[in-house]
């Protein structure tokens, strides 16, 4: 299974140019509706990104990938490219997108920037596990906000896999820290835990990626497509 990641920061005028020419008429017109610049160039890069890694994997040209939605509102290849095989899953944050491709499998993906100005209490009072409370507690002031961001994304690509999105009550399951490297996940009730494969990845010093894979032992291989020729730093596996 593979991710693909991309700095926007550094993107040029040709290149943004490039990646809106790639997009539906749909995709074209979320595009425009964007406020902020940054927004309009992230939602573009992300998209072009997807088509193209999806290519790689099909003789589908880019432009011609059409998207459905499952009924619980989960992207998803339309009837006429079903066929493929192909999962995936997409996210974006200012400065980063990342995209996730596999096959016959479920997959989620979120990527988060650390350096984000958020008050976290009352999310992680609505939102985490009680587990996940004592961690955060237990962690280092300094530590903390980005321990907050690590979780968070672990959290978004396990309802982003199972396609439930925020509708799935969020402290039912959790995330805990095992060592220096580990992650053990607490599935909720009646659901077992070995069929899943985590991963929490630093794509840069200022971002956080996880993904959640419903298969046991995944492989997750990153590629940065900036013309660095780099990997994601990895900072923990469920798989260890």
């Amino acid at each position: 299974m593979g991710v693909t990641y991309r700095d926007t920061e550094s993107l040029d005028e040709m290149s943004l140019e490039a990646d809106v020419s790639l997009l539906s008429v749909g995709e074209r017109a979320r595009h425009a509706r964007f406020v902020f610049a940054q927004d309009r160039r992230d939602f573009a890069a992300a998209h072009a990104l997807l088509r193209r890694q999806l290519s790689m994997h099909a003789d589908v040209p880019p432009h011609a990938w059409t998207f459905d939605a499952t009924p619980e509102g989960k992207p998803c290849l339309s009837d006429r490219l079903i066929h493929q095989g192909l999962a995936f899953n997409l996210s974006h944050t200012r400065g980063l997108v990342a995209c996730a491709i596999g096959r016959d499998v479920d997959i989620g993906l979120d990527v988060e920037s650390i350096d984000r100005t958020v008050d976290g209490r009352d999310i992680v009072a609505r939102y985490f596990s009680p587990g996940e409370v004592r961690l955060l507690e237990a962690c280092d002031v300094a530590d903390r906000p980005a321990r907050f961001i690590e979780l968070w994304t672990l959290k978004e690509a396990y309802i982003k896999a199972i396609g439930r999105g925020l509708s799935h009550p969020l402290d039912c399951f959790g995330f805990a820290f095992d060592g220096e490297r580990g992650i053990r996940f607490m599935p909720p009730p009646g659901v077992p835990a070995t069929p899943w494969t985590f991963a929490l990845l630093a794509p840069s010093v200022r971002h956080r990626l996880a993904v959640a894979v419903h298969a046991p032992s995944a492989v997750v291989r990153t590629t940065d497509v900036t013309g660095d020729d780099t990997s994601a730093v990895p900072l923990r596996t469920s798989d260890w």
